[in-house]
């Protein structure tokens, strides 16, 4: 998770939240479930418009299409810790914020 968000739970929480106010129409899709013994792994892909600013980043109005991979194990029917890979480099590509290999950033 990204600074200034913190971690755990409180961390994670505002990391949702000033996504979710970043990208009001975000939607994710679940591509893959995979589970063993106490952990679950989610291939999940989530498109939206980048409508307000998210992290200091001003509001493009591009659209994204960023995936991710999930971890999460449970332990006495309880979920209790995730792993989470996404790609954020491509997310700031698409946004502009850094530029595409062999293009200037707009």
């Amino acid at each position: 998770m990204p600074p200034p968000f913190g971690t755990g739970s409180a961390g994670l929480l505002k990391f949702v939240r000033a996504f979710r106010a970043a990208f009001p129409d975000l939607h994710w899709t679940i591509e893959d479930v995979i589970t063993n013994d106490d952990k679950v792994v989610w291939r999940v892909v989530a498109t939206g418009t980048h409508q307000a600013e998210l992290m200091g980043i001003p509001a493009t109005g591009k659209s994204i299409k960023v995936g991710a991979i999930i971890i999460s194990r449970f332990e006495n029917d309880l979920w209790c810790e995730d792993w989470v890979c996404w790609d954020q480099f491509g997310m700031l590509q698409q946004l502009g914020v850094i530029a595409m290999p062999g293009a200037a950033v707009a």
